[in-house]
C-alpha cells in the first residue's frame, strides 16, 4: 500500500521531473497598492485575500515593510532572533536505520544556506504563509537539495476546500507544488484561514492611519513651519517695484537673499504655534506602540516603550522569549516536514519517512549567574548537599582534564572558612539548640511540644494555660533576650565580613 502525503497523493521514491528544477520566477510586475491607499481600498484588498487571491494583499504587506522603518525593524527582530539561534539535529529513534538516516542528513544539512532559507520561510510571520521552491540534483550517491528560491506570496492562490496553496501559473491556470518541490511555512497569529493569519492583517490599519498623520504633519510643517515674509510697498510704487518686491519675498524662502527698493519693506513674522504637531506626533507614537505590542508582545524592549521598572522589563523580556520559542518550534516542524522528510523519502524510501531527524533550536534564557551562585552558596552553608555534576551543568563549567592545567582554589578545602551571610545564618540556626544545652530549663520541652502540636491560636492558648504553673517565664525571658542579642551580633559580624571591613 503506497504511503500518502498530507493531500492524499502517493509519496514518490525520487523527485518528480518537475521538482528537480522547480524554481518559479517571481512576478516582476508590481501595482504598488500602498500608493494612495485609502480605507475603502484597504478593505477591498483584504476582502479579496479572504477569497483566496493573495496578489494585492501580499504586495501591500511587502510595501508596508519597505516604507515603514519601525515596522521593518520590529519584523527583523522577530526573524533574526530565530535565525541567530544554534540548531542541532536529533535522531528520530534509537535503531540502526535512524542513525544511518541521521548521518546522511547531517552530511547534507549543514552545507545548505540555512540562514537565507530560514529568513525566507519566516516571511510567513507578516504574510501568513511563505513558500520556498526546491530544486533537487543527483550527485551519484544521494538526492540533494540543489537550490532554493522564495516564491512571492502574490503568486499564490489559496483553495479553502483543500486547505492548500497553488502557484498561479497564468490567467486561469494554477499548478500544485509537487512533493518535495517546495517548503511551505505557515504562521498562525490567529485561528481561521491562513490568508488572514499574518501579523500584517492586524498592522494594516495602524499603518494606514499612521501614514495619514505623517503626511498631514509634513504638509503642516511645509505650510506653517517656515516664517511668513510680508512685503510692504508705497502706494505710489510702480508695477516694476511691486514685481521685484514679490520676487524678493519668494526668494527669501530658498535663497535667503533679495534686492528691493529702499522705498519698500519686508517683514518676517514667526510661524504660528499651535497644537497641530503634537496631535500628529501623539497619533504616530500611539500607532508605533501598538505595532510594537503586536509584533513583539510588549514595548519595553523596543524604542517605543515609556519606561518602567527593571522587574517589568524582565517580564516583558520573558514574553519575547516565549515568542522566540514558538517561532523556532514552528520553523523546526516546517523544516522537518518540507525538507528532511522528502530527503529521506527520496534516498531511503517512503517507508522510512518517520525516521527523518528533528531540527532542534537551542533557546536559552539569560540568567543572573552571580545571584544564583550566592543563593546556592547560602543553601550549601545551611546544610544542603548539591551534586557537583548538576552544578557544573548549571553554570557551564566543564570537568577538569586530568592531563591539562587547572586553576587551584585560593584555599585548600580544609582551610576554607564560612564567612558572611553563610556563617551568620548557620550560627543562628544552631543557636537555639546550643542555648538549651548550656542553660536547660524545666518545663521548656513540654512548652515546645505544646507549640508544635497546637492546631490553632485557641488550642495553643488552652495548652499554655495548662502548662503555666510549671514554667519559669522569668528564666524563659532571659533566655530569649540572650538569643536575640547573640543573633544581632552574629548578623553585624556577617555584614562586616561581606563588606570586607573585617580585614
Amino acid at each position: 500500500m503506497p504511503i500518502l502525503d498530507q493531500y492524499g497523493n502517493p509519496i514518490p521514491k525520487e523527485p518528480p521531473g518537475q521538482a528537480r528544477g522547480f524554481l518559479p520566477l517571481n512576478d516582476p510586475y508590481r501595482v504598488y497598492p500602498a500608493r494612495g491607499l485609502t480605507p475603502e481600498r484597504l478593505a477591498r484588498i483584504l476582502r479579496q485575500a479572504d477569497e483566496g487571491d493573495l496578489a494585492l494583499q501580499a504586495e501591500l504587506f511587502e510595501e508596508m515593510e519597505e516604507r515603514d522603518a519601525l515596522l521593518f525593524s520590529l519584523l527583523q527582530t522577530r526573524k533574526l532572533a530565530v535565525v541567530g539561534l544554534d540548531w542541532r539535529l536529533e535522531p528520530a529513534g534509537e535503531g540502526r536505520d535512524a542513525r544511518r538516516v541521521l548521518r546522511a542528513v547531517e552530511e547534507v544539512f549543514w552545507d545548505l544556506p540555512l540562514e537565507d532559507l530560514m529568513t525566507d520561510l519566516l516571511s510567513a510571520i507578516p504574510q501568513g504563509v511563505s513558500v520556498v521552491a526546491v530544486a533537487w540534483e543527483w550527485d551519484g550517491l544521494l538526492w540533494r537539495p540543489k537550490a532554493f528560491r522564495w516564491v512571492h506570496p502574490g503568486l499564490l492562490v489559496y483553495r479553502a476546500g483543500e486547505d492548500r496553496f497553488y502557484l498561479a501559473a497564468g490567467p486561469g491556470r494554477e499548478e500544485a507544488f509537487p512533493y518535495g518541490g517546495a517548503i511551505e511555512h505557515r504562521y498562525r497569529a490567529r485561528s481561521g484561514l491562513p490568508t488572514r493569519a499574518g501579523l500584517m492583517r492586524s498592522l494594516a490599519w495602524l499603518y494606514l492611519f499612521k501614514h495619514y498623520a505623517l503626511k498631514d504633519w509634513v504638509v503642516f510643517a511645509e505650510t506653517y513651519g517656515q516664517p511668513y515674509r510680508i512685503g510692504r510697498y508705497d502706494p505710489a510704487a510702480g508695477e516694476e517695484e511691486r514685481r521685484r518686491l514679490e520676487e524678493a519675498v519668494r526668494s527669501l524662502g530658498a535663497d535667503a537673499a533679495g534686492v528691493i527698493s529702499k522705498d519698500t519693506e519686508i517683514q518676517i513674522l514667526e510661524a504660528a504655534k499651535g497644537q497641530g504637531p503634537q496631535v500628529y506626533e501623539s497619533l504616530i507614537r500611539l500607532a508605533n506602540r501598538e505595532m510594537a505590542q503586536a509584533v513583539l508582545g510588549q514595548t519595553l524592549t523596543s524604542s517605543e516603550g515609556d519606561g518602567g521598572s527593571y522587574a517589568l522589563a524582565k517580564v516583558h523580556e520573558r514574553v519575547r522569549i516565549d515568542l522566540l520559542r514558538a517561532d523556532a518550534r514552528a520553523l523546526a516542524k516546517t523544516l522537518r516536514e518540507g525538507l528532511l522528510k522528502p530527503f529521506v523519502a527520496f534516498n531511503f524510501g517512503p517507508e522510512l519517512l518517520d525516521l527523518a531527524p528533528y531540527p532542534v533550536p537551542e533557546v536559552e534564557e539569560e540568567r543572573d549567574l552571580e545571584s544564583r551562585a550566592r543563593v546556592l552558596q547560602a543553601l550549601q552553608g545551611m546544610g544542603l548537599s548539591i551534586p557537583e555534576a548538576w552544578l557544573r551543568e548549571e553554570f557551564g563549567v566543564p570537568a577538569p582534564d586530568p592531563q591539562g592545567p587547572v586553576l587551584t582554589p585560593l584555599l585548600a578545602p580544609q582551610e576554607r572558612k564560612e564567612r558572611g551571610l553563610v556563617a551568620g545564618q548557620a550560627f543562628v540556626d544552631g543557636l537555639g539548640d546550643r542555648l538549651l544545652e548550656k542553660a536547660p530549663m524545666p518545663g521548656l520541652p513540654a512548652l515546645l511540644q505544646a507549640i508544635g502540636e497546637a492546631e490553632g491560636y485557641e488550642d495553643l492558648r488552652r495548652r499554655l494555660l495548662a502548662l503555666f504553673p510549671g514554667i519559669s517565664f522569668a528564666e524563659l525571658a532571659q533566655l530569649l533576650e540572650a538569643a536575640l542579642t547573640l543573633s544581632e551580633l552574629a548578623g553585624r559580624w556577617a555584614q562586616r565580613q561581606d563588606s570586607g571591613l573585617d580585614g
